[in-house]
């Protein structure tokens, strides 16, 4: 999961430099900023979820935001919710019109002023679906705009979800609690539902979390965004590079998506570069750092389509149970880079892209359909750009994972329902909440090959 636990920034100092936000905690629908008359304007919401150990983070990416400004062009509006340092949830905007409506404190402010609301609650649930889309709502009746770009910010889990909140917490099993967080069908269903109200699409959509980067979001937000950039790696403590993003955007609100996507990329990749601009640990405990750019709509679908086409044949063939084409489907995974092991838990996806290519490597009869995976990922991922860090290990990655876990773990329950209790216990939580899993045979080829009677464990 993004950013792991870290000597905690000074609070203290993060916060006296968020003095010059605009900021404050509201409900209701806020009057129209402008009517979106300048060309190529953008509104940038950023879902901002620091109720957890990254609270110390979430403050100081709230400051690197400030010292990019905005101009009439590009509005920045940020809904953050931290654990300790801020009470409660509050609202942030950036644009043109200066920083008014600043306490001392720089967090507490009249909601009317600001928003023209008069609620201000002490605390939402960011891990709520609701929640979400009552944010994007609210940002795009604020500011209306011709593009928009949506940053999920926190921790992330690839497939598993993403913004955790530890002020919530929810009963999965008699006695097991879990931090609310937004499961990945969750998530594009609160931005689909936003979109429809206001009538209109997010252009980009970011990741600032880890593993995300992975084809089962991708396929899950086809239709909900035209663009998305996220890592197949963990993120370290730092996040994306705010400062850099907001200026790409504002040097060229006209820019070509690309080109916006690649300067994003870049920025990220190239703020690691130097180690000791890190300010929470070393990036020895994350082997590479690598952000992708990816295209949606019909080029992700017609990636996952091969992929159901491959993992089709791989049952029907028979290649996932016959012993000898079970040895080169093995060979070939163990010899595709897995995400680094974090704190003991080595991450279940592997490269989709280098899995791809070495399957017809290994297999020949297999060449055709996994070339055809092989050149739907390279249509999916337009940028890819990532450096290995002391200690990584990954020196190729196609910018897009798969999940592939060992087949000694395929019985845990979030992969495996045994009853219909526990389909309604753990719902879309589970890998089989996944539009890809329903509409691909990928789910159904790691359960095949691992199921055998001399099913092989994986290393």
């Amino acid at each position: 999961m993004r950013r792991i636990l870290a000597g905690m920034v000074a609070v203290a100092l993060l916060m006296s430099a968020a003095v010059a936000f605009v900021g404050v905690s509201a409900v209701g629908a806020p009057p129209a900023l402008s009517d979106a008359e300048d060309a190529d304007s953008w509104t940038i919401m950023v879902y901002l979820c620091g109720d957890n150990n990254l609270e110390p983070a979430a403050l100081s990416d709230l400051v690197e935001m400030e010292t990019a400004g905005s101009t009439g062009d590009v509005t920045v509006i940020v809904l953050m919710d931290t654990f300790e340092a801020l009470e409660g949830t509050h609202w942030y905007v950036i644009d043109d019109a200066g920083y008014n409506h600043v306490s001392p404190d720089g967090h507490d402010c009249d909601c009317a002023d600001v928003l023209g609301v008069d609620e201000c609650p002490d605390e939402l649930d960011m891990g709520d679906g609701a929640t979400l889309t009552y944010f994007l709502v609210t940002a795009v009746e604020y500011a209306p705009a011709d593009h928009y770009m949506l940053v999920l910010w926190d921790h992330g889990g690839g497939w598993r979800g993403v913004c955790w909140d530890d002020s919530t917490l929810i009963e999965v099993t008699p006695g097991v609690f879990w931090s609310s967080r937004l499961t990945t069908p969750e998530t594009a269903a609160a931005i689909a539902a936003a979109e429809e109200d206001m009538d209109f699409k997010i252009d980009i959509l970011g990741y600032d979390a880890c593993l995300n980067g992975a084809i089962e979001v991708v396929y899950e937000n086809r239709d909900i965004a035209d663009y998305m950039f996220a890592s197949v790696n963990l993120v370290p403590w730092d996040g994306m590079n705010y400062t850099a993003i907001i200026e790409a955007v504002e040097s060229d609100p006209g820019a070509e998506m690309l080109d916006i996507g690649k300067a994003i990329v870049d920025s990220y990749v190239e703020f690691y570069a130097n180690v000791n601009s890190v300010t929470g640990p070393g990036l020895e405990y994350f082997g590479d750092v690598t952000l992708s750019f990816f295209q949606l709509g019909q080029t992700a679908y017609d990636l996952g389509m091969s992929v159901d086409a491959l993992a089709s044949e791989l049952i029907d063939g028979g290649y996932a149970t016959d012993p000898g084409y079970r040895g080169a489907i093995s060979s070939a995974e163990s010899q595709t880079p897995r995400i680094p092991t974090y704190m003991g838990e080595q991450m279940p996806f592997v490269d989709l892209g280098l899995f791809a290519e070495k399957l017809g490597d290994y297999i020949p009869e297999l060449e055709t359909l996994a070339g055809a995976v092989v050149a739907g990922v390279d249509a999916v991922v337009l940028y890819e750009n990532h450096i290995t860090t002391p200690g990584g290990a990954v020196l190729r990655t196609s910018g897009i994972s798969v999940m592939f876990t060992w087949c000694n773990e395929w019985l845990n329950p979030q992969y495996q329902l045994e009853t219909l209790a526990e389909a309604e216990t753990f719902g879309s939580t589970l890998y089989w909440g996944m539009a890809f899993v329903v509409d691909t045979h990928w789910d159904e080829f790691v359960f095949t090959f691992c199921m055998t009677d001399e099913p092989l464990t994986m290393d």
